[in-house]
């Protein structure tokens, strides 16, 4: 990668030196013949206002030393429309630049045309020629020129120069982007040692933040947050396995100890039928505790389906007050059913998800209610939610239990356990299943010996 990165930087700065030297070459090269010939026009105007003066002696066609060339030419010529040098203020001394008449016939106006013409010694100069008239109105034509040989060697010089500062700048520069890439790519390359030195069995190892939260540090900071939710599902993971070899453990040994007992000597039918009734029981307990266990791994894998289709509420919870009233009425508790006030609410759902969640809630409520206690469910619509609240007058849940009271096997703190109630403490987690599943939310509220209130919000089914 650093390799790759360098390789990258190094090409795109070869390119931008590449662009950048051709730029600099062409302006600087344009630039010095502008230069060039604003001077030779100088000097053409400057002859041309000084021909129109009456009594022009040979020196007066140079322009004066009040007017600062730029550049002072070396060829000055004077030359008559039939294409003869009538004056040459200053000799040109290599006898080389010939005038062409054909060149002359092409000028028809009074603007100043640029050549470069290129000599028999191989030497190029730079013309510009004038059309213009004397006092007598006839044609005559001004020529100055300049040789481009100190054009040319700045030109080369500045070539060399390039040639010379151009690999200079990429050693440099491949130097700074490998300095770069290293740099970028340290957090990288710790990451990826924190990542080998992460186990299953120990993910308490983190990665060093940067103090500058930049897209390395953010990086960091992400990678840190998942280990810490792999690290949260291992142990949530491992605790479940614990809990469910707990649960499982209970009525196996139970059904054990009764057959071991049953077996060490001949028994009454009436014994047998004792311990086999007693096993059944177990074996229903842990059918009960597998299917659990198998619709929330089901659930947690995205594989339960739901068999979804309009129900009518109002039936539904009436049908589970009526399903659990006999049993509330053993334990000496009235189970009450406030009816919506609304006509009767349509969700879109699974008829047998909500018995169950409406059965788990009431009989939690039941369990942890004593007698003469009072459980209440009542239904209301809020905008475009149905609002289920299942309300007990029982002896409540304590605060540092209500964070975990979803949670998988969770039944209660050890301050706060009732040995006499059964369960396995999957009820609340399938029950928040089922809500979250609806597209639903699911509250809870509740106060120390004086009761406690879930709150499920269903969507409506909209016409």
């Amino acid at each position: 990668m650093r390799v790759k990165l360098t390789l990258y930087y190094l090409a795109l700065l070869t390119a931008v030196l590449v662009f950048f030297s051709v730029a600099i070459y062409t302006y600087l090269a344009r630039s010095l013949v502008t230069i060039i010939d604003d001077s030779l026009a100088s000097t053409a105007r400057s002859i041309e206002r000084r021909m129109r003066v009456e009594d022009v002696g040979e020196d007066q066609y140079l322009p004066e030393q009040s007017e600062q060339m730029v550049v002072a030419p070396q060829v000055v010529q004077l030359i008559s429309e039939d294409g003869i040098i009538t004056d040459e203020p200053i000799p040109d001394k290599t006898q080389q630049l010939q005038v062409k008449v054909e060149d002359l016939r092409r000028i028809i106006d009074d603007q100043v045309h640029f050549a470069t013409v290129k000599l028999a010694t191989g030497e190029q100069v730079r013309i510009a020629l004038q059309r213009t008239r004397d006092q007598d109105g006839q044609v005559f034509y001004i020529r100055v020129g300049q040789s481009l040989s100190p054009l040319q060697k700045a030109r080369w010089q500045l070539v060399v120069l390039l040639a010379i500062a151009g690999p200079v700048a990429l050693l440099l520069g491949s130097y700074g982007g490998l300095l770069l890439a290293n740099q970028a790519l340290n957090p990288v390359d710790r990451l990826t040692r924190a990542a080998e030195e992460i186990e299953a069995g120990d993910l308490s190892k983190r990665v060093q933040v940067p103090p500058k939260m930049d897209e390395l540090g953010r990086l960091a900071a992400t990678f840190n947050r998942m280990i810490a939710r792999l690290q949260a599902a291992f142990e949530r993971q491992r605790q479940f396995t614990a809990d469910a070899s707990h649960e499982l453990r209970t009525p196996l040994a139970v059904m054990r100890g009764d057959i071991e007992i049953a077996l060490r000597r001949e028994r009454k039918p009436e014994e047998y039928r004792s311990v086999l009734t007693s096993n059944l029981e177990e074996i229903i307990r842990l059918s009960r505790l597998v299917e659990d266990l198998l619709m929330l791994a089901r659930a947690d894998a995205g594989q339960s389906v739901l068999q979804r289709e309009p129900m009518d509420l109002d039936e539904i919870c009436a049908q589970m007050v009526e399903y659990l009233t006999p049993l509330a009425e053993e334990k000496d508790q009235q189970l009450i059913y406030q009816t919506p006030a609304t006509p009767p609410l349509q969700i879109n759902a699974d008829a047998q998800r909500i018995k169950q969640m409406l059965l788990n809630l009431l009989d939690n409520a039941l369990k942890y209610t004593p007698a003469h206690g009072t459980i209440t469910l009542s239904l209301m619509s809020e905008e475009h939610e149905a609002v289920l609240t299942i309300a007990d007058t029982g002896r409540g849940i304590p605060e540092e239990d209500l964070p975990h009271i979803f949670d998988r096997f969770f039944r209660h703190s050890r301050s706060t356990s009732d040995k006499t109630v059964q369960g396995f403490g999957l009820g609340l987690s399938i029950v928040r299943w089922i809500v979250h599943s609806h597209g639903g939310k699911i509250s809870v509220e509740s106060t120390s010996e004086k009761g406690t209130k879930f709150i499920v919000r269903l969507p409506l089914l909209t016409c």
